[in-house]
């Protein structure tokens, strides 16, 4: 049986232990350190790191709303809610 060492997206901490299961059965973890849950592999495009700053690039090259979600596989909604949320960090 193989071990593989888990470290939180958000700190790099490596205190991190099993969370119980999401709905689909795949396990679920937090880190002790920032406390947040997260999934090793997510299956939903638009929570997986760097779709964001995907979706705001994309933004600036000119590409409407539409295409961007076409072509990241996520909702339009989603694109629209970024791109309003983007401006307010700025």
């Amino acid at each position: 049986m193989a071990s593989v060492t888990v470290h939180c997206p958000r700190c790099q901490s490596a205190q991190v232990y099993r969370h119980g299961q999401n709905p689909k059965g795949q396990d679920r973890f937090r880190c002790r350190d920032c406390h947040r849950v997260f999934l090793l592999h997510y299956t939903y495009e638009a929570r997986k790191p760097g779709v964001k700053e995907q979706i705001t690039e994309i933004a600036f090259d000119g590409a409407g709303a539409r295409d961007t979600a076409k072509t990241l596989k996520v909702g339009i909604n989603t694109v629209i809610r970024t791109l309003k949320n983007s401006h307010q960090g700025e």
